[in-house]
């Protein structure tokens, strides 16, 4: 098998006129010197990438470097290249190489070229990109993944970032980075972050007990990382001031709507004043409320006059207003 091989590759080298000897030999027409380390770039390498090519005839020396000789490795890898294998190549490409002299080194090495890219400035572009997504808030955003350098070929870098599962608060964010090369495509980085975020709460300032309503003296506005809060937490004072507390609570609790309520102004028994709208005519007939209720909450009121029960809701301490269709 040995002897076969040997005959084919001698066949291979004497068609393609290559005398692998290492030394210079008086030009016929072109002569080939290959280098014995090359640096390639792009998705295939030539004979033009890794030699030398002089001569007068400048339409056959264009030919021979375009002949592709293979795929060229990853960005920053190499392999060793044999005088063999370079034959078996030329002789596959059906390259004329009649009248050519060589200078080629046994073997000889190829490597592909390429730049780094620091995984630092890799989480720092992420980091930017968050913040312009979350400009105006109030965020601490913490990398939790490590990132090495990259490897790439050469050309402008560019990058495609996305937030496949969107912001998290709870829970890590994860980002998803395609980096690109002179535009194309060449690899996708994942990134996880700690984002937390913080607003402005209400707090009780001192015990408050239940039923209690809400002043301006009750409560106090603190920064607390919402992400570790249950929802329904209140920002704007507006909308607290007034409500009724449900159960006691301790100095210092992030006050939530589940924890409030619209303080009872109808209470069960109560005489109440029954209106009802009929086109533009109002009429007022005395009722007692059934139920007891909040402002705009439906409850369920007698008719002195008729000792009818209908459904009406609370418009203030003493009324309840009857929506006629």
């Amino acid at each position: 098998m040995r002897h076969k091989f040997y005959r084919l590759t001698m066949v291979i080298l004497c068609v393609a006129g290559i005398l692998f000897t290492g030394n210079r030999v008086q030009a016929q027409g072109l002569t080939i010197v290959v280098a014995p380390e090359s640096i390639v770039s792009g998705q295939h390498f030539t004979l033009g990438d890794i030699a030398d090519i002089s001569g007068n005839d400048t339409d056959r020396i264009t030919r021979l470097r375009q002949i592709r000789l293979g795929n060229t490795p990853s960005p920053g890898r190499s392999f060793v290249f044999s005088q063999e294998l370079l034959g078996i190549r030329l002789q596959a490409a059906r390259a004329d190489l009649t009248g050519t002299a060589w200078k080629i080194p046994p073997q000889f090495r190829i490597t592909a070229a390429s730049q780094v890219l620091n995984g630092q400035l890799l989480i720092a572009e992420a980091e930017q990109f968050l913040q312009k997504q979350l400009a105006g808030a109030d965020v601490v955003i913490t990398p939790i993944s490590q990132q090495g350098e990259v490897l790439l070929p050469p050309g402008d870098i560019t990058y495609n970032m996305e937030l496949p599962y969107g912001v998290k608060y709870n829970s890590p964010t994860t980002m998803s980075i395609g980096i690109q090369v002179a535009g194309q495509p060449f690899t996708v980085a994942q990134l996880r972050f700690n984002i937390n975020r913080y607003e402005q709460v209400a707090v009780a300032t001192r015990v408050l007990a239940g039923g209690e309503l809400i002043t301006a003296d009750s409560i106090s506005f603190e920064r607390r990382d919402i992400g570790r809060m249950p929802p329904g937490y209140f920002t704007n004072p507006d909308k607290l001031l007034g409500l009724a507390v449900k159960r006691q609570l301790a100095p210092g609790t992030a006050i939530t709507d589940s924890m409030v309520a619209k303080p009872v102004l109808i209470t069960r028994g109560k005489t109440v004043t029954i209106v009802a709208k009929i086109g533009g005519i109002e009429v007022s007939v005395p009722g007692t409320a059934l139920q007891s209720g909040s402002e705009s909450q439906f409850i369920r009121v007698k008719n002195t006059s008729s000792n009818k029960i209908i459904i009406g809701q609370v418009v203030d301490e003493t009324t309840v207003q009857v929506h006629l269709p």
